[in-house]
């Protein structure tokens, strides 16, 4: 009788160890879901509330000194970074060179993109990158 208490006891207190573990494995696992739940969940509500227009009259663009101006306007709700390191800007599929006139843009407000590039006439298309992945094209003519 004595040795039949014992072992229920050890399979009791087996019992209770192994529950535990799994209470504190899953309590782990949810916490880190949570966190990346909320992590996605901030990325995404960025990336909804940025959103960008190229304004340019795609017939005539303007150029002045050998750069061509194209005029992009922040139609979101975020503040845009409108620099180097934060857009890419392609034309034609390829990489390009280019200058801002300020630093980041308001929502509402219009920046200039001043690209340095020897384009031929005919057909083109600009293509802007954000930080984000966000990306709007326009189809011009030089």
């Amino acid at each position: 009788m004595a040795g039949e208490s014992a072992s229920h006891i050890i399979l009791f207190i087996t019992t209770v160890l192994l529950a535990s573990s799994v209470s504190a494995v899953t309590f782990v696992t949810i916490q880190k879901m949570t966190i990346d739940l909320k992590f996605r969940g901030k990325a995404i509500s960025e990336y909804l509330a940025t959103d960008f227009e190229i304004i340019n009259d795609p017939s005539i663009i303007p150029q002045t000194d050998g750069k061509y101006i194209f005029y992009i306007k922040n139609t979101g709700n975020t503040i845009i970074p409108f620099t180097n390191e934060t857009i890419t800007v392609l034309i034609n599929g390829s990489v390009v060179q280019f200058t801002t006139n300020v630093y980041s843009l308001k929502p509402g407000d219009v920046g200039e993109i001043m690209v340095y590039d020897n384009l031929s006439s005919g057909d083109h298309r600009i293509t802007l990158i954000l930080h984000n992945g966000l990306s709007k094209s326009l189809d011009f003519k030089v």
